[in-house]
């Protein structure tokens, strides 16, 4: 072969690669990666988000059931998840190291302002439903006892009124509410009592446990369906101790500007997630056996926000 010839070819073949490198690395397509908590709620508002972006064309990765609220958030930091539903007094309290606030109009401001000033974190519209820590009992034994506020319960302990079953003012807790700073050691010192024992369990289980006559108490979310289907009762915070939890699409600003029609694709669903609805898809999901996805699905249609 001449060398005129060979140096064709091989510059031929140099082209050929070259267009293949090209190819390969072709950006990929610009997606939002969707994160969740692990819990109930947290998991069907994470495929809300998916489905409502996907029909509007948003390609979306699904990164949901991450963890606890520090997973979550680091995930969303580091830029690894591009949004996940936060709730304002976690933020507050957890992130911010504020002070409880108990507006919900306040909470909502204080958290959204400094989050997009110090991490370039954005907070869509905030849902009506406030899915606050609470303490709850069987209602038979708030009825029988005459328990109605938290207050309540520290005098009973603290008098020495006798437990209902398993015979011990107990208090079933999990591990996130046992650690937090707005949780199980600061809710004693604020209220001025203390449970004669409390046992760590994972997260959901305390509805069951509490229902079976395991504790006397045991701590909840306020919207999960569990509690009118065991017939259980949250005590009233009288005092005012647990921050407001309404929850909010956290975004990356990045994310936003790749994307600046993901606010009005998913702020009417927030509005619309007030506290009876909320409680409906946690039911379809908890009692009724359906996937996160498929109670997330049925919803959206439902309410014309999906085809």
């Amino acid at each position: 072969m001449s060398i005129k010839r060979m140096v064709t070819v091989s510059l031929a073949v140099m082209l050929f690669v070259g267009m293949l490198f090209v190819v390969g690395c072709e950006p990929d397509e610009p997606t939002v990666t969707v994160g969740s908590k692990e819990f109930t709620e947290q998991l069907i508002l994470g495929q809300i988000a998916i489905l409502a972006l996907e029909d509007a064309g948003i390609p979306t990765e699904d990164e949901t059931n991450l963890g606890g609220t520090v997973v979550a958030r680091e995930a969303l930091e580091r830029g690894d998840i591009g949004m996940y539903w936060e709730y304002t007094g976690t933020a507050l309290v957890e992130f911010m190291g504020a002070d409880v606030i108990t507006d919900p109009e306040e909470a909502y401001a204080t958290i959204a302002e400094w989050d997009e000033t110090e991490n370039e974190l954005i907070w869509l519209e905030k849902t009506p439903f406030n899915n606050t820590y609470t303490v709850m009992m069987r209602q038979e034994d708030a009825d029988e006892l005459g328990i109605e506020t938290i207050s309540d319960l520290a005098d009973a302990i603290n008098e020495g009124v006798e437990a209902p079953e398993p015979g011990e003012w107990s208090f079933a807790t999990d591990h996130e509410y046992e650690a937090r700073d707005d949780g199980l050691e600061q809710l004693q010192v604020h209220y001025g009592f203390e449970f004669e024992s409390y046992e760590v369990m994972d997260l959901g289980i305390t509805y069951g446990a509490l229902n079976e006559g395991q504790h006397a108490t045991a701590m909840g979310f306020a919207t999960d369906a569990r509690i009118a289907e065991f017939n259980l009762v949250n005590l009233v915070d009288d005092q005012e101790f647990h921050p407001v939890y309404n929850c909010s699409p956290v975004v990356r600003q990045e994310i936003l500007d790749e994307f600046p029609e993901i606010p009005d694709i998913l702020n009417p669903i927030a509005v619309e997630l007030t506290p009876e609805e909320m409680s409906s898809l946690n039911m379809m999901v908890d009692m009724e056996d359906m996937e996160p996805s498929e109670a997330a699905e049925q919803w959206l249609q439902e309410n014309g926000f999906i085809d």
